[in-house]
């Protein structure tokens, strides 16, 4: 069914936040305010946030259930990055030493 509604928002484009900066694994990458930290991490490329039995894995659900994104965001450990809104400079660290090594 045609939505005339989602047609007119798509026109009139999306509106990001302010940019920021933050940095991964010691890397610095731009960001938007508004948008989780794993939104962003994807969009520069990095596409992997941590290992599991040897297999690369990524952003699972993306709703905060499965707890595959989870890293270590200013200093907080297991944080799940799906849910949690970039900050100018914040830090956010993988907690696998291997996707440290990679990157």
């Amino acid at each position: 069914m045609y939505d005339k509604s989602l047609a007119m928002r798509q026109k009139k484009g999306f509106k990001r936040g302010e940019l920021v900066k933050i940095v991964y694994n010691g890397q610095i990458i731009s960001a938007y305010k508004g948008e989780t930290i794993a939104t962003a991490l994807i969009a520069a490329g990095h596409l992997v946030s941590g290992y599991s039995h040897s297999q690369p894995r990524g952003v699972y659900c993306n709703i905060g259930i499965c707890h595959s994104c989870a890293m270590k965001v200013n200093g907080i450990g297991n944080t799940r990055i799906c849910k949690t809104l970039v900050t100018d400079g914040c830090q956010i660290e993988s907690q696998n030493d291997r996707l440290r090594e990679i990157e």
